[in-house]
C-alpha cells in the first residue's frame, strides 16, 4: 500500500510540461496559493525539488532517472533565476537536485560543474558581505546570511557534497560559522552569542522581537550551522576552532531546554538569554514540534553534534528529547502532512534518529508514523498529499507537489520509512534538510 503511494504519485507528477501547466492554470482555490509560490529552480516548490522525488526513486528503479533528468531540464530551460538564491532557490538548488540524482560517476558532470561553481561564488560573497561585521564583534547576524534555506549552513552542505575542488570555499564557509558562535556586542552593550539577531522570525512580521533574540529552529537559526560543523567534522573537513565551535552551541542547546525537559523553543529572546546566562532556566515552552523550529530538528542536530565529537551524553539528550515528543501512547497530532513542519519531516527524523547509535527506543514509533503518513493521503487529492496552511479563516488545504512543504516531500519521507535499505545516492535527499 505504502509503495502503491509512491508510485501513483510519481505517475501524478512524471510530466514535467502537464505538472507546471496545471499549476499555472490554478484551476481550484486549493492550487491558487501554489501557483504564486513555484518556480522551476524550487527546491520548495518547483522542478528542482520534484526532481529529488525521481532522484531519489532512480538508485532503485533506474527507470525514474529519465523522469529526474526531464525536471532538472525542466529547471534550467527557460527559467529565471530568482531574486535572492541559496539552496532552496536558484541554481543551488537544481545544483543539489543534480547531485541527487547521479547514479553513475560522472553523470551530470557538465552542469554540476558550472552549478558548483555559482554556488561557491554565491557562498563568498555572503561570506565578504557579513566579514566586517564579524570582525569588528558587533552583534546583527542576518538569519539568511548563515541559515540552512538561504544562507551559508545549507550552501555549505551542498559545497561539502562537491568535494575537493571546493574545498577551499567549504573552509571558508565553517571558518565563518565558527567566528559567528564567538561572543559580541549587542545593542544594550552586554556580551552575547554571536548568533544574535534583530530580524523578524517571519517576514510577515516586520517587527520582530524587541531586544532581538536567538534563532532555535533548524531551518533557520543556530542548529543549522551546528549540523553543517557536524557533518563537516565527520567528514574530516575542519577548520580551526570548529570542535570548539561545535561545544559552544550544543552546551547553549542543551541550557535552554524547556523547564520540563521536553523540548525546545522557538525562539530565546534577549531577556531569556539573560537568565540562561545568569545560570537560570528561562521560561520557554516548545512552540513547534516539526523539523524547521521545535525539538525534532534541534534533537537531529545535536545528535550530529555527539556523533562527530563521541560525546554519549548529548546523544541520549537528543534521543530522550524526541522520545518525549512522540508522547506515550502516541505521537503528537499533525494537520499537515508535509515535511517543513509537519509528519513527513517528524517522521523522517525519527527514522534517521533511530538507525543511530542508541536510537532503537525510537524505532517502536516509526510504524506509526508510517501508518499516519498513508493514512493522510487522499487520492482525490491532485497530489495525494494536500499542505495545511494557515489563513485568514483559520487552517486551509493547498495542493502543493513540491519537496518542502508538498506532496512529493511526503513520499519521499514515506519511501524512505518503509525501505531502509533501498540504494541511496552519495547525496541523500534529507541532506537538504541538513539531516545528513
Amino acid at each position: 500500500m505504502t509503495e502503491n503511494l509512491v508510485v501513483e504519485l510519481a505517475e501524478r507528477l512524471a510530466d514535467p510540461a502537464s505538472l507546471a501547466a496545471r499549476v499555472a492554470a490554478a484551476e481550484t482555490p486549493e492550487l491558487a496559493r501554489t501557483r504564486s509560490l513555484w518556480h522551476a529552480q524550487s527546491l520548495a516548490d518547483g522542478h528542482a525539488g520534484v526532481g529529488l522525488l525521481f532522484a531519489a526513486l532512480a538508485h532503485g528503479e533506474p527507470g525514474y532517472a529519465k523522469v529526474a533528468h526531464a525536471h532538472l531540464s525542466a529547471a534550467v530551460t527557460g527559467a529565471r533565476r530568482p531574486l535572492r538564491e541559496g539552496l532552496y532557490a536558484g541554481l543551488p538548488a537544481v545544483a543539489f537536485a543534480a547531485r541527487t540524482a547521479v547514479t553513475r560517476p560522472g553523470e551530470y558532470g557538465g552542469l554540476l560543474s558550472q552549478l558548483d561553481a555559482q554556488t561557491a561564488l554565491l557562498a563568498r560573497k555572503l561570506v565578504e558581505e557579513d566579514a566586517p561585521r564579524v570582525a569588528a564583534g558587533t552583534a546583527g547576524a542576518s538569519m539568511a546570511g548563515y541559515d540552512v534555506v538561504a544562507g551559508l549552513s545549507g550552501l555549505g552542505r551542498l559545497l561539502l557534497a562537491a568535494g575537493p575542488e571546493h574545498r577551499g570555499t567549504t573552509e571558508l564557509v565553517l571558518a565563518h560559522l565558527v567566528a559567528l558562535t564567538r561572543p559580541v556586542t549587542a545593542p544594550d552593550g552586554g556580551r552575547v552569542p554571536g548568533w544574535w539577531t534583530g530580524d523578524p522570525i517571519l517576514y510577515s512580521e516586520p517587527a520582530g522581537i524587541p531586544g532581538g533574540h536567538f534563532n532555535v529552529g533548524l531551518a533557520h537559526g543556530i542548529p543549522g550551522p551546528l549540523a553543517l560543523l557536524s557533518l563537516a567534522h565527520r567528514a574530516g573537513v575542519r577548520v580551526p576552532g570548529q570542535e570548539q565551535a561545535i561545544r559552544t552551541i550544543a552546551e547553549w542547546l542543551l541550557a535552554r531546554r524547556s523547564p520540563d525537559g521536553a523540548g525546545w523553543p522557538n525562539v530565546v529572546p534577549m531577556a531569556a538569554e539573560s537568565t540562561a546566562a545568569a545560570g537560570g532556566r528561562p521560561e520557554l515552552a516548545e512552540a513547534r514540534t516539526g523539523w524547521c523550529y521545535g525539538t525534532p530538528g534541534v534533537a537531529r542536530a545535536l545528535q550530529l553534534a555527539a556523533l562527530a565529537l563521541k560525546e554519549p551524553e548529548w546523544n541520549r539528550e537528543a534521543i530522550g528529547a524526541v522520545a518525549a515528543a512522540c508522547r506515550p501512547g502516541g505521537v503528537p497530532a499533525f494537520g499537515d502532512p508535509t515535511l517543513c513542519h509537519g509528519l513527513a519531516g517528524f517522521a523522517t527524523i525519527v527514522s534517521l534518529m533511530a538507525r543511530e547509535p542508541g536510537g532503537a527506543e525510537l524505532t517502536v514509533h516509526v510504524a506509526e508514523l508510517t501508518e499516519r503518513l498513508t493514512s493522510a493521503a487522499d487520492p482525490a487529492h491532485p497530489f495525494l498529499w494536500a499542505a495545511v496552511e494557515p489563513g485568514p479563516g483559520g487552517s486551509g488545504v493547498v495542493h502543493r507537489p513540491g519537496f518542502l512543504d508538498g506532496a512529493a516531500g511526503a513520499a519521499l519521507a514515506l519511501h524512505f520509512t518503509t525501505t531502509p535499505d533501498a540504494p541511496r545516492g552519495e547525496l541523500p535527499w534529507e541532506a537538504a534538510l541538513l539531516l545528513c
